[in-house]
């Protein structure tokens, strides 16, 4: 009987001790992640602090200037529509330099997008060439194409066609490698087993999968560069950009207006014609 409760009291005590021990391992951890959330909170506001003081924020300045801003709205209305005809070539060429540049892009990015899919392209180095060049196009800002692209090729639309397709081209192909990269692979290891060489599998297996995402990205590109070409104009680079950025100089209000009601219009449209492109051709189900 006395082994018998000496065996007990030392079972006893070891499954004391370790719930001891459990209990202060949970209890470590617990402050572990307490001190690591309370020290990332630390370093947001700091974040923030350094943000806001270097850029001026100012509440105060904001609600100053809210009355100077609506007089400014004010002496828009009513529209100036004399030059309505000019503005509305002008749109239509803004238009045109959007649908160029989106489709000059998106047919580049397409093959190079494959080129830069982990699961498509064994070698590192183009891999990590394509992703490169792609990084390259898609960092510098369209502006900067644009003087670079009128500097070489002079002024007009066609500067800003060359400027959007390679901003277009780096950004869509970044996204179309990522969208490759989350395919099935268990379609393409039975599309491989029946002896398809990887061609075949690119097209039979991959694109069908990343087919709507493709088309989802190169719409949202194309209603994008239509503003992108908007501000292309201020450089030269062609569109309605010069008129807006002519009417503000000249303290042109109505007209401003006018040309701002015509960028929203075209850029509603070109959203309608999207949804309507996603919804026949992607057969978007719609929830009604």
């Amino acid at each position: 009987m006395t082994e018998n409760r000496q065996i007990l009291w030392k079972k006893t005590s070891l499954i004391y001790m370790a719930k001891q021990k459990i209990g202060f391992s949970m209890e470590k951890l617990d402050f572990k992640k307490r001190y690591k959330g309370f020290l990332i909170g630390i370093l947001i506001v700091i974040i923030y602090y350094w943000a806001i003081s270097g850029t001026d924020v100012s509440i105060v300045a904001f609600v100053k200037g809210a009355p100077f801003m609506l007089d400014f709205i004010l002496r828009m209305f009513p529209p100036d529509i004399h030059n309505l005809t000019r503005f509305l070539s002008k749109a239509i060429e803004t238009l045109q330099m959007a649908i160029m540049g989106s489709t000059m892009g998106a047919l580049a990015a397409l093959p190079l997008s494959f080129l830069a899919a982990r699961n498509i392209m064994s070698s590192r180095f183009v891999y990590h060439t394509v992703r490169s060049v792609f990084d390259i196009c898609r960092g510098i800002n369209e502006i900067v194409w644009g003087l670079l692209f009128v500097s070489m090729v002079g002024l007009g639309p066609f500067p800003g066609v060359l400027a959007l397709a390679v901003h277009v081209m780096g950004a869509l192909g970044r996204y179309f490698s990522e969208a490759i990269e989350t395919v099935d692979p268990e379609i393409i290891k039975a599309i491989l087993s029946t002896g398809a060489t990887k061609f075949q599998v690119v097209i039979r297996g991959v694109f069908p999968q990343v087919k709507p995402l493709f088309i989802n990205y190169a719409l949202y590109y194309l209603e994008n560069n239509f503003r992108a070409a908007t501000v292309l104009g201020l450089v030269g680079a062609g569109g309605i950009g010069m008129e807006l950025l002519t009417s503000m100089r000249l303290f042109r209000n109505a007209e401003v207006l006018t040309i701002l009601i015509i960028m929203v219009s075209m850029v509603t449209i070109i959203d309608r014609l999207s949804a309507y492109i996603r919804k026949e051709i992607i057969k978007v189900e719609i929830i009604e």
